[in-house]
């Protein structure tokens, strides 16, 4: 009896997604939308007997994303990104998914007793019980196709994206020791002047992937770990694909001062990310060859308050204190032949002037897509006679608060 029971349970368990999209509060009207986002997320499954997890590789996940672009044929894709999140869905005995949800507050650096390694066989046993577990998403950042562009006899190019992982590798046989975020950004360049890279870059993401021991990866898991322990550091290269790009990729890191040291009942105090921000302005402005890609924050370890290396590939998280950078991503093109002449009398590119708008969830997901798009429909963001904005860039950044959900 028990094993016929566990036997359906098992069948049940098979008929269940792989995979799960986000996207019931999706504007039915793009006129009613600016900019919003979608979310694509595996759905972990404990194997049977506690043998491990059964998931999806995040190569699955990107062509369960690109399958649902095709379906709509109505957005473009402004970016690109991988999220660690905690997802909750429900399940009827049956084993349909009936409810989802994103969780917009957790703890980063432990698990809750609440969470779960996945979908078991008990959980058919317990009606609609909602079960939270640990993944890594994709989370892609959607702009609306102009109407006015397209027809019924037109129809709309619809973006298909893909991604290259570059794992730093070891320069010894010491574990931990890994060449640099340099010699990994040439190792992009290289597969892009290979053709290798069969598109427009759109985001290079530094993703943070938990290591074993041995500081191993495998940063094609869509599991996700708390934030403790061995982590290394890969570049995830999303690209539109498309003709090739006669252009290379580079990285900018702008760290913040400190401002004020530190002591023992002190908190050191840096500049703030607005800072940050103006300085790759002026950055972008000197350096007119390069193009602006995309632009993160990413949390560096400190060695100490004057020695900061942002081109670390691997850290262990258990102990010490970070800072938060601002990395840019920028395109240039490949070197020129020394034939072609380049005019000296061109006038000089205009300045960049780079700003940034934050927006903090509340109440859920679908509250922010909704202030997002208000905002931008208002135009009060480019609304000036001196400059012409343009919306460059999104991303989602992880921000610590205390007990009392007080966010700094």
């Amino acid at each position: 009896m028990r094993r016929r029971v566990e036997k359906r349970a098992m069948e049940r368990q098979l008929k269940i997604d792989d995979m799960v999209v986000f996207d019931e509060d999706l504007p039915h009207k793009l006129d009613e939308c600016r900019l919003t986002f979608v979310d694509f997320a595996p759905i972990l499954k404990t194997k049977y007997h506690g043998e491990g997890i059964q998931s999806v590789q995040y190569s699955e996940l990107m062509d369960f994303a690109n399958k649902w672009l095709l379906r709509q044929e109505r957005w473009d894709v402004l970016s690109a990104e991988t999220l660690s999140a905690i997802i909750e869905i429900v399940i009827d005995q049956r084993g349909e998914v009936v409810g989802k949800h994103i969780l917009s507050t957790f703890t980063i650096t432990e698990d809750n007793p609440e969470y779960q390694d996945g979908v078991a066989l008990h959980h058919f046993t317990q009606s609609k019980a909602p079960i939270h577990f640990r993944v890594k998403m994709l989370r892609l950042w959607l702009l609306p196709f102009d109407p006015n562009e397209y027809n019924d006899k037109l129809r709309p190019i619809v973006p298909q994206l893909q991604f290259r992982d570059f794992e730093p590798r070891f320069l010894t046989d010491i574990p931990g020791e890994f060449e640099s975020c340099d010699e990994v950004m040439a190792r992009v360049n290289d597969a892009i002047n290979a053709e290798e890279i069969t598109g427009k870059v759109v985001n290079v993401q530094t993703l943070a992937c938990g290591a074993s021991h041995e500081w191993r990866v495998d940063a094609q898991s869509t599991q996700a770990k708390p934030w403790v322990g061995k982590t290394v550091y890969v570049l995830r290269v999303f690209y539109a694909l498309g003709p090739i790009h006669e252009e290379l990729v580079g990285l900018a890191d702008f760290v913040p001062e400190c401002l004020v040291g530190g002591g023992v009942f002190k908190k050191p105090k840096f500049e703030s990310q607005s800072s940050l921000v103006r300085k790759a302005s002026k950055w972008l402005s000197d350096n007119p060859e390069v193009n602006f890609c995309s632009a993160s924050s990413m949390d560096v370890k400190l060695k100490s308050m004057v020695s900061i290396d942002t081109k670390q590939m691997a850290i262990t998280r258990d102990t010490g204190d970070f800072i938060r950078i601002l990395r840019l991503v920028y395109t240039k093109p490949r070197e020129l032949p020394s034939d072609i002449p380049i005019s000296s009398t061109l006038p000089p590119p205009p300045p960049v002037y780079v700003e940034h708008r934050v927006f903090v969830v509340h109440k859920g997901y679908g509250e922010v897509k909704r202030v997002i798009s208000e905002f931008l429909a208002r135009d009060e963001w480019r609304a000036t006679d001196q400059y012409k904005w343009l919306l460059l860039n999104v991303e989602t950044v992880a921000v610590y608060a205390s007990n009392g959900l007080r966010q700094s």
